[in-house]
């Protein structure tokens, strides 16, 4: 069973391998996992539970201000993520602030701020400026380097969720690969994803490693394609391949 945690409870997602990220290029994302450990001061986890997935994500600078006020009048804080991380306590869809990560579901946006939620629901401002970066969901899951079925605290993957011929759930389902799981994100069709199996991700030499899987996907031979769900309501069923 995939269990879904909010800010303040414990994620169901701990990676294994961690690099940095450039946050002034995140039009690139990559295909080595992310560590999702917990905060254990503000028992926050790298991704976590919101009320809405809403209508993107805004990807914030390392540098950031947060107001609690469409007007932008009443600032909360102004953090720098490497120089304030243990000072940040709000939490983001995506919150790995050491590694330059605060990634919030944006529900809205106007002429002059971004609507975003923290801490599950609460309701906060960024303000719309170049350095905030809006991405439909789409477009984050489309210019990542790969996706693969959610995983658990064990790194192990939900079978809750099959990759199927066609994007239904009644549909047939079809057999994936045994090893580690990787696929790269083609099409997106409202809850679904069509994707393609990463070929090449269990080699040992991977000669592929670190570029955008769009890159070389095609020198698979007969690559597996198929659907994966990729929401349900406000639950992502996903992990989303972020750092290089």
């Amino acid at each position: 069973m995939t269990f879904f945690f909010s800010c303040g409870q414990k994620s169901n997602n701990i990676e294994s391998k961690i690099d940095t990220i450039d946050n002034s290029s995140v039009d690139t994302f990559s295909t080595q996992p992310i560590n999702k450990q917990i905060d254990q001061d503000k028992n926050f986890s790298y991704d976590n539970q919101v009320s809405s997935l809403g209508i993107g994500l805004i990807i914030a600078p390392p540098k950031f201000e947060i107001y609690n006020d469409s007007l932008l009048s009443e600032k909360i804080a102004s953090w720098d993520m490497y120089e304030d991380e243990t000072k940040i306590n709000i939490c983001s869809k995506f919150f790995k602030p050491d590694y330059g990560i605060m990634h919030f579901v944006c529900i809205a946006k106007s002429e002059k701020t971004y609507k975003v939620l923290v801490n599950f629901s609460e309701i906060k401002y960024l303000p719309k400026t170049k350095k905030y970066d809006f991405k439909t969901w789409d477009e984050y899951i489309s210019q990542s380097f790969g996706i693969r079925r959610l995983t658990n605290d064990n790194v192990v993957i939900s079978k809750n969720y099959t990759l199927r011929i066609k994007p239904e759930d009644n549909a047939d389902s079809l057999a994936i690969p045994k090893g580690h799981e990787l696929f790269c994100p083609i099409e997106i069709k409202g809850d679904w994803i069509k994707v393609r199996y990463d070929c090449f991700y269990n080699d040992e030499n991977n000669s592929y490693e670190g570029e955008p899987c769009q890159n070389y996907i095609d020198k698979c031979k007969n690559p597996l394609t198929g659907w994966l769900r990729w929401r349900l309501e406000n639950q992502l069923l996903i992990d989303i391949f972020l750092m290089p």
